[in-house]
């Protein structure tokens, strides 16, 4: 691998790990000198893993980086639970690695207007739509044509799934879950750690740690802040 390509390392090998790897070889084909060299994953053995490797966990991803301080390391995180996620994060940056830095996935056919800020370690998939003067915060998944309209913010953390709409002036919260196929009218906030379930039509706010589903949007519970539930 030539000297200036970036060497990027991918955290979780599941199946968010393997749409990782088909977004970075669709950039890779496009031009872009970004290469993914490995997966680390706490939960999979060492070893082969589609088209490249599981190398071991976090401790052996800081061997890994360490061992060559001459070069510098990308991340991204694939984990779809938020909590885990922000607790990765939280680890890694706690090692104080100069070289290693979080990678943010634009994939080329995802649509990101103007005067828009896309935070560090967050993932825009294919057909995804980012419209205007939006703020995204840093390891967020903004899944394949999920769109977020004028005006709008999400939180650090958030997992906006699969043809989500969150419509303009929305605010959401760190580590919410929208799910599929939601959504989230204008002018709405909904609380941090919240979870909208696949289909909802959220049409008034939504207060923090709570999961909320139907049509329109009904809260069902209210769940602890600990509580590292993925979705409904």
């Amino acid at each position: 691998m030539a000297d200036d390509w970036q060497k990027l390392l991918v955290i979780g090998a599941g199946g968010h790990g393997s749409e990782v790897l088909s977004y970075v070889s669709d950039l890779a084909e496009q031009g872009q000198r970004v290469q993914l060299i490995s997966f680390v994953d706490e939960n999979k053995p060492r070893g082969p893993w589609l088209e490249t490797e599981v190398i071991g966990t976090l401790d052996d991803l800081n061997s890994l980086v360490n061992s060559h301080p001459e070069s510098s390391y990308l991340y991204i995180t694939a984990i779809g639970n938020n909590h885990l996620r922000r607790d990765v994060v939280g680890k890694l940056e706690s090692l104080g690695v100069r070289n290693l830095s979080a990678w943010t996935l634009r994939h080329s056919q995802a649509l990101v207007g103007r005067k828009n800020e896309i935070g560090e370690g967050t993932c825009l998939a294919p057909g995804s739509v980012i419209t205007t003067n939006v703020r995204i915060g840093g390891h967020c998944i903004i899944n394949v044509k999920a769109s977020v309209s004028h005006d709008s913010e999400i939180g650090s953390f958030s997992n906006i799934n699969p043809g989500a709409v969150i419509a303009g002036n929305v605010r959401v919260g760190e580590g919410c879950y929208i799910g599929a196929g939601a959504t989230v009218i204008e002018k709405i906030s909904i609380g941090e750690w919240s979870i909208i379930g696949a289909g909802a039509v959220v049409t008034r706010d939504i207060p923090p740690h709570v999961t909320a589903v139907g049509v329109p949007a009904k809260i069902i519970k209210i769940h602890a802040e600990t509580d590292n539930r993925v979705g409904p």
